[in-house]
């Protein structure tokens, strides 16, 4: 599963934006992968080493809304990640 952080601020650094994450997010970060950092399109990608979709939408939670170099974050899990596609609807 996979936790997406938007909204990160220009001014900060990959690294910043790194240790920030893996210090809110303590054991619960496998892996965080910064994108396009110092743009104002920068986001993260964190690999969370959860099993439980809703565990995702709870820490998505509390990092949304926190402040990162002077601007509020936007996270939200990816529930869907490669591991494990989308249901499909059962055929009629």
């Amino acid at each position: 599963m996979n936790l997406i952080v938007r909204n990160i601020a220009p001014s900060c650094t990959e690294q910043e934006v790194r240790e920030f994450l893996k210090h809110e997010l303590g054991h619960y970060a496998r892996n965080v992968e910064v994108v396009d950092a110092g743009t104002p399109g920068a986001y993260a990608t964190v690999e969370l080493d959860a099993q439980v979709p809703y565990v995702g939408e709870v820490i998505a939670r509390q990092i949304h809304g926190k402040h990162l170099g002077g601007m509020a974050l936007e996270a939200s899990a990816d529930l869907f990640t490669d591991d494990s596609p989308p249901a499909q609807p059962p055929a009629h």
